[in-house]
C-alpha cells in the first residue's frame, strides 16, 4: 500500500467510524455497506483495520436495519472475532438478521463439523423463513469444508421440506457431498433446469460422477464448459482415461523433471484432479484436464508443457 492510498483509507475510515456512531440508522446501515465495499476484495492488512469499528459497533448494535449490514460486513473482514458475533444472531427475532448470518457464516467457517458456525447453520436450517433454510442447506451442502452424521441428516430432512428451493439446495448439497442416493433426485433436477441449469446444479453432477446423469446431461449444451466437465466427470470410460492420462503425466514428469517431485492431488467432494509440482522454486499447481487439453491429450507433451513453463533455476558457479 502506498503512503497516499494508506493516507487516503485512514481518512475514510475516520469518517465511516464517525457515522457508525452516528444517531442515525440509515448512516450506520450506509457506513457499515461501505466497510464492506472496502474488506471485501481488501488484502489482510486492511480488513485489520475495516474489522474493529465493526466490532466495536457489533457490541452496542441493535436495530434490525442496521444488523444485516453490520453481519455482511463483518464477514467480509474473514475476521475469527466476529463468528461469536454472527451466531450469536442466528436467533434473532428478525428473519432478515438471519438470513445475513445464513449468507455470511461460510466466511468465517472453522472447518470443523462440531464448530460453532455448523451448530447455527444446522438451527437456521430449520428456521421459520423458508429463505432463511434455503440460504443455511445451501452452506451445509455446498460452501463448507465440513462435513459429518449431523449436516448428512440435516440436508437429508430437508429433503421433504415445503419450499421447491430448499428441497433443490439438499439434492445440490448430497450430490456434492456425493451421497448416491440422491442420484435420481439430481437427474430430475437437471431436467427440470435443462433450459438453463444452475452452475451449482452442474457443479454438483460432476462430483457425484453418476453415470445415471449422463442422459440428462446430453440434453444440455456440451458446448458449455460446467456441462462438457459434468458430462466427463459421469462418463466411466472418460473417468478410467484421465486417470491413466494423469498417472501417464506423473511419471513423464519424473523422468524429465525428478526435481519437480510431481503428485497427483483431489479436493474432498471434487472431481478435478490437479497436478502438484512441491518441488518448484515457486510450487505450482496445474489442473490436470486443462493441462491435458493443452497438449492435445498426449501425456509426454503436457510433461514437456510444465517442463517449459518451469525451467531449471541457474546454479551459481
Amino acid at each position: 500500500m502506498t503512503e497516499t492510498s494508506a493516507a487516503a483509507l485512514d481518512e475514510q475510515l475516520r469518517t465511516l467510524t464517525g457515522l457508525l456512531t452516528a444517531g442515525s440508522a440509515e448512516d450506520r446501515e450506509a457506513a457499515c455497506a461501505r466497510l464492506r465495499r472496502i474488506a471485501d476484495p481488501a488484502d489482510d492488512e486492511v480488513r485489520a483495520l475495516v474489522a474493529p469499528p465493526l466490532l466495536a459497533l457489533a457490541e452496542v448494535e441493535r436495530d434490525a436495519r442496521v444488523l444485516p449490514g453490520l453481519v455482511r460486513a463483518l464477514a467480509a473482514t474473514y475476521d475469527p472475532r466476529a463468528l461469536p458475533v454472527l451466531t450469536g444472531l442466528a436467533g434473532h427475532p428478525e428473519a432478515e438478521v438471519r438470513r445475513a448470518v445464513a449468507e455470511s457464516l461460510t466466511a468465517l467457517e472453522t472447518e470443523r463439523a462440531d464448530g460453532p458456525d455448523v451448530a447455527a447453520l444446522l438451527a437456521l436450517a430449520e428456521d421459520a423463513d423458508p429463505e432463511v433454510r434455503a440460504w443455511a442447506v445451501f452452506a451445509l451442502g455446498s460452501q463448507l469444508t465440513a462435513y459429518g452424521p449431523a449436516i448428512r441428516a440435516a440436508l437429508h430432512e430437508r429433503l421433504d421440506d415445503v419450499d421447491e428451493d430448499v428441497v433443490d439446495e439438499a439434492v445440490r448439497g448430497l450430490a456434492r457431498r456425493q451421497e448416491g442416493a440422491v442420484t435420481e433426485l439430481l437427474a430430475e433436477l437437471l431436467e427440470d433446469e435443462s433450459d438453463d441449469p444452475h452452475p451449482i446444479t452442474l457443479h454438483a453432477a460432476a462430483a457425484l460422477g453418476r453415470a445415471e446423469l449422463l442422459p440428462a446431461l446430453r440434453e444440455l449444451d456440451a458446448d458449455q464448459p460446467l456441462v462438457a466437465a459434468a458430462l466427463a466427470a459421469c462418463d466411466p470410460e472418460r473417468r478410467e482415461q484421465l486417470a491413466a492420462s494423469a498417472w501417464q503425466l506423473v511419471e513423464a514428469l519424473e523422468r524429465l523433471r525428478p526435481d519437480l517431485a510431481a503428485a497427483l492431488c483431489s479436493e474432498r467432494f471434487s472431481p478435478d484432479v490437479d497436478l502438484l509440482l512441491p518441488g518448484a522454486p515457486d510450487p505450482a499447481r496445474y489442473s490436470v484436464p486443462h493441462l491435458l487439453r493443452r497438449a492435445g491429450e498426449d501425456p509426454s507433451r503436457a510433461a514437456s508443457l510444465v517442463d517449459e513453463d518451469l525451467p531449471v533455476a541457474a546454479t551459481a558457479p
